[in-house]
C-alpha cells in the first residue's frame, strides 16, 4: 500500500502513462475499440454546428449534459480528437490506480487492472468509467474526512450528469449501507447475492419499460448488445460466494464495500443467465472487488487472488484469439 500522497500520485502517473501510451492495445486487439468511433463521430457532429435535442427538467437530468458539454469542448479546443479521448482514459486509469494502491499492494492493482475487462473499460467505455472515477474521488473525500460530505455529494451529482447509470451504483451501495445496520453475519451477504438476482430480473424485464416511460434514449439498448456467457461470468460469482462465506463480519465499515462487490458480481452472473450485458458493472466496480478480497483471511485471500489471476490470463485467450493458452 502506498499511503504517501506524492509517491502514490507518481506511481499512478507512471502506471497510467505506460497503460495508455506505451502498450499498443489497439494492435493487440486487432483494431480500434468500437465505442471510440461513436465518440469521435459525436465530437465532429457537434463541432460542425449540428444540434441535438434540447431537454428540460427530468429529461435534461438524464441526457448526461456534462458529458455533452465535454464533447463540445473537445471539438472547440482540440484538433486531435482521438488524442483527447486517450487523455480521458489516462485520467481514469490514474484515478483508479491511485484509489487502489492507497488500500492494497501495488502489484495487486497492476495485475487486476490489466485484465481484458478493464482494458475495454478504460479505452472504450469512457463515459461510464470517467463518471465512476469521480465517484471514487467522492469516496476518497468522504473516507478521509466525514465533515466534507457536501463535497462528496456534489461530485456524485456531477458523475450522474456524465452517465445516467450512476444512480444504479448509488442505489446498490445505499441499500447495502442501510441493510448493514439491520442484518448480522452471513445473512447480510446472502441479501447482497439476492439483491444481485433481483437487479438482473429488473434490468431484463422492467428497466426498458421505465426508461421508455421517462423518454430515455437508452431504452432498448440491451437488445443490440450481446450478453456475456455464463462461463465468463461464473468466476466472478465464485468470488462473490467466497466473499459471502469468508468476508469480514466484524468491521461495520468494511462490510458495506464487501456487500456492494458481492452484489455487482452476483448481478453479472445472473444477468448472463437472463441474457443481458452486465460485465461493465463488475469492471467499473473493480476497485471495490479487489478491496473486498483484501479483507479476506490471508490464506483465502491469496488463493482468491491466484484464482482470479489465472482467470484473467485465460481470458486473454478469447480476447486476443490465442491458440497457445
Amino acid at each position: 500500500m502506498v499511503t504517501d500522497r506524492y509517491l502514490n500520485w507518481l506511481l499512478s502517473l507512471i502506471f497510467a502513462f505506460v497503460y495508455i501510451y506505451i502498450i499498443p492495445w489497439t494492435e493487440l486487439a486487432g483494431g480500434e475499440f468500437v465505442d471510440i468511433y461513436s465518440y469521435l463521430e459525436r465530437i465532429v457532429y457537434l463541432h460542425d454546428g449540428r444540434s441535438e435535442g434540447e431537454y428540460f427538467g427530468l429529461k435534461w437530468l438524464i441526457s448526461e449534459p456534462i458529458w455533452k458539454a465535454m464533447i463540445i469542448a473537445f471539438g472547440n479546443f482540440f484538433t486531435d480528437y482521438r488524442a483527447v479521448l486517450y487523455g480521458v482514459s489516462f485520467v481514469t486509469v490514474f484515478i483508479y490506480v491511485s484509489f487502489l494502491i492507497k488500500r492494497v499492494e501495488f502489484y495487486i492493482a497492476m495485475i487486476f487492472l490489466f485484465s481484458p475487462m478493464m482494458v475495454d473499460l478504460f479505452l472504450a467505455q469512457l463515459r461510464s468509467v470517467f463518471a465512476f472515477s469521480i465517484v471514487l474521488i467522492a469516496y476518497n473525500i468522504y473516507d478521509n474526512n466525514k465533515d466534507h460530505k457536501i463535497y462528496a455529494i456534489i461530485l456524485l451529482i456531477v458523475a450522474m450528469l456524465i452517465h445516467i447509470s450512476m444512480p444504479v451504483f448509488y442505489g446498490i451501495y445505499y441499500l447495502m449501507y442501510r441493510l448493514n445496520a439491520k442484518t448480522q453475519d452471513y445473512k447480510y451477504y446472502f441479501f447482497a447475492i439476492i439483491t444481485g438476482l433481483l437487479i438482473a430480473f429488473f434490468m431484463k424485464y422492467g428497466s426498458n419499460m421505465l426508461l421508455a416511460m421517462i423518454g430515455d434514449r437508452h431504452a432498448g439498448y440491451d437488445e443490440y448488445i450481446a450478453s456475456s456467457s455464463v462461463a465468463y461470468s461464473i468466476a466472478w460469482f465464485i468470488i462473490a460466494l467466497i466473499l459471502a462465506s469468508f468476508g469480514d463480519f466484524s468491521d461495520k465499515e468494511k462490510r458495506v464495500p464487501v456487500a456492494y462487490a458481492i452484489t455487482a458480481m452476483s448481478f453479472f452472473f445472473f444477468a448472463s443467465i437472463v441474457n443481458i450485458f452486465a460485465a461493465r458493472y463488475v469492471a467499473i466496480s473493480m476497485p471495490f472487488v479487489i478491496l473486498s478480497i483484501s479483507y479476506l483471511p490471508k490464506h483465502i485471500k491469496q488463493g482468491t487472488y491466484l484464482f482470479l489471476a489465472v482467470y484473467i490470463v485465460y481470458s486473454y485467450k478469447y480476447w486476443l484469439h490465442l491458440t497457445i493458452i
